[in-house]
C-alpha cells in the first residue's frame, strides 16, 4: 500500500464540538418540551442528526424546524481544535498527503467556523451533509471524497471517532482507525465496530504516522 491520502471526520475526531453540540441540543429540544441529560446525549449520538431525533423520540413533524433554530442556537466559537490535530494535519501534510474529510455537518456550519479554525490551512477537499444524499454509515459520502481527491480506498486510511465512521469505511475495505476521544459515544461501542487500529487519543494517532514515515 502507498498511502497518498488520509480522510478525517471532523466533529469530535479533529474538532471539540461536544460543549456546542450539548448546549444548542438541549435549548432546542426544551423548546419543544423533550429534556435529555448529557449522559443521554453521548450515549445515543449519532452523525445522522435525524438518527439523534428518533432515539430521542422526537416527533418527525419537529425535525424540520428542529434544523431551522440550530443555526441560531448553536455557539461556533466554542468549537475547538482537539489536541494534536493541529500537529497531526501539519505532519501529514509536510508529507504532501491529500487531506480529506466527510462531516455531518453543513457547509454554513464548516463556514461559520471557519473564523476561528483556519481550516483550509490543512483540508484538501469536503464533504458535508448537503453533498451526499445518504449519511455515516452508507458508504456514499466516502466514496464521494475519494472522487474529489482522486484516489482509491487502496490509497487512503480513514480516521473517526464512531462506530459509523468504522462501518463506513469497511463498506468501502479502507483500512480504518478508531479514535477514543472523550465526550465521545462510548468507548465499547467502538472497539465493537472493529476498526483496524484504535487509539485513545491524537497523539498515539501522531506517533502512528511518524511510524509509518520511517
Amino acid at each position: 500500500m502507498e498511502l497518498k491520502g488520509v480522510i478525517f471526520d471532523w466533529d469530535g475526531t479533529l474538532v471539540d464540538s461536544f460543549s456546542a453540540c450539548i448546549k444548542a441540543t438541549r435549548e432546542i429540544f426544551n423548546k419543544f418540551g423533550f429534556d435529555i441529560s448529557e449522559e443521554e446525549y453521548r450515549e445515543k449520538f449519532s452523525p445522522n442528526w435525524y438518527e439523534i431525533y428518533k432515539r430521542h423520540n422526537i416527533p418527525e413533524k419537529y425535525w424540520k424546524e428542529i434544523d431551522l433554530l440550530w443555526k441560531d442556537y448553536f455557539d461556533y466559537s466554542l468549537v475547538k481544535w482537539r489536541e494534536g490535530a493541529v500537529k497531526n494535519l501539519t505532519f501529514l501534510k509536510n508529507l504532501n498527503l491529500k487531506i480529506g474529510v466527510v462531516t455531518a455537518s453543513t457547509k454554513e456550519d464548516i463556514k461559520r467556523e471557519k473564523p476561528y479554525l483556519h481550516p483550509e490551512k490543512y483540508v484538501d477537499e469536503w464533504i458535508t451533509w448537503e453533498d451526499s444524499q445518504k449519511p455515516k454509515p452508507d458508504p456514499l459520502p466516502l466514496l464521494k471524497i475519494l472522487s474529489k481527491l482522486k484516489l482509491s480506498p487502496l490509497e487512503v486510511i480513514y480516521v473517526g471517532d464512531t462506530p459509523e465512521d468504522i462501518e463506513m469505511g469497511k463498506r468501502v475495505r479502507i483500512i480504518t482507525i478508531g479514535i477514543f476521544l472523550p465526550p465521545s459515544p462510548p468507548k465499547e461501542k467502538l472497539i465493537l465496530s472493529n476498526p483496524n487500529f484504535l487509539f485513545n487519543d491524537l497523539f498515539e494517532l501522531l506517533n502512528f504516522w511518524k511510524d509509518l514515515a520511517f
